[in-house]
């Protein structure tokens, strides 16, 4: 058994922590309710804490504490069910554990505690942001002196709305979207009842576009964090082709006729996000006749609706646009996205 921990933090127990378990036990009594444990990281870590041994009529707190005694992480466990907090991300520094006494019958109690360490798992810049693999998901982390920003980045297909959630923190930091230029876009919004941060902002721009998110630290503030996210894309509409469309913009001019020529700025990109065209890159305008055959199908039909001034994402499946044929870097039996702005008809 480990000496006695004390009940205040000046008077807390020190742990040895390394990457192994290890075990320390102790019980808790109407006269002894609080066990507050010490122990330092040197290095950023993935921290496993787990509490067994109660006896049945117990109820015991269990939480993790920063350097300031604030806490990061609680849970509770009762009758002689083990509680654990497993694979915490934790920066290098001093932490404490207590463990609450909250009934009145006496229990002894079995802490395992290992800190495995970890390297952090995000890119530090825009150059090296790290590529999000899914439209909904968690990532758990950390930024502080030592790794002050990480970055990811994503590119959605059509327009969208994104939600953000930080979390978890024990430390303010921030959480800011940026567009594919390095421009800012917003930066998450705190709640005055804790430090998590939120983000909601629709997406609008040039399908496929990428977008970036940094974590940042307050200066000279250490924390970990978890951060949830979602992106919804736009529900489009359909017509009876299978032509599906979004309009990021209506549009307050004239709708084209059969035979007038067109003119259009577009990005087309296939459905796994590579960009095949665009005339916005090369600043060069498309023009065409609409409704003579001149272009795919899809483009025909969902351009003849559009009015001048507007932009809209065209969902163009396969038979309506180059079916069973490759057509350059366009493999055969691919669905397209254009991205098309209505510039002028004449």
């Amino acid at each position: 058994m480990a000496n006695e921990p004390g009940q205040t933090l000046s008077r807390a127990q020190q742990l040895k922590i390394g990457e192994t378990s290890r075990t320390v036990r102790n019980s808790l009594s109407a006269a002894d309710r609080i066990d507050l444990w010490k122990f330092n990281l040197k290095r950023n870590s993935s921290f496993n804490l787990g509490l067994t041994g109660l006896t049945r009529s117990a109820n015991v707190r269990l939480a993790l504490l920063n350097s300031a005694g604030r806490v990061i992480q609680t849970t509770n466990s009762s009758s002689n069910q083990p509680t654990a907090f497993t694979n915490l991300l934790l920066t290098a520094g001093n932490f404490y554990i207590r463990v609450n006494l909250r009934s009145k019958d006496a229990t002894r109690y079995a802490l395992s505690f290992s800190a495995p360490a970890t390297s952090d798992q995000f890119g530090n810049s825009f150059q090296t942001a790290t590529p999000l693999r899914s439209a909904t998901g968690s990532l758990s982390d950390f930024v502080g002196n030592s790794d002050p920003t990480d970055f990811v980045q994503f590119a959605p297909l059509v327009s969208g709305q994104l939600a953000l959630t930080l979390s978890g923190l024990s430390n303010n930091a921030s959480i800011e979207l940026y567009d594919g230029s390095q421009n800012l876009l917003v930066t998450g919004t705190g709640d005055a009842s804790s430090l998590n941060q939120t983000l909601n902002q629709q997406l609008t721009g040039i399908a496929g576009s990428t977008y970036y998110l940094r974590v940042a630290q307050a200066p000279g503030q250490d924390t970990s964090y978890q951060l949830d996210y979602s992106f919804t894309a736009t529900p489009p509409q359909q017509t009876a082709s299978g032509l599906r469309y979004i309009d990021l913009a209506v549009g307050t001019g004239a709708t084209p006729t059969t035979d007038q020529t067109v003119t259009v700025q577009y990005t087309g990109i296939l459905f796994n996000g590579f960009k095949f065209d665009s005339s916005r890159d090369r600043n060069q305008p498309f023009t065409f006749k609409i409704g003579t055959g001149q272009v795919i199908q899809g483009w025909d039909e969902g351009i003849s609706t559009m009015r001048v001034g507007g932009r809209r994402q065209l969902i163009i499946p396969s038979a309506l646009a180059y079916g069973s044929q490759a057509v350059g870097t366009i493999p055969a039996n691919s669905n397209l996205i254009f991205d098309v702005e209505l510039l002028r008809i004449s």
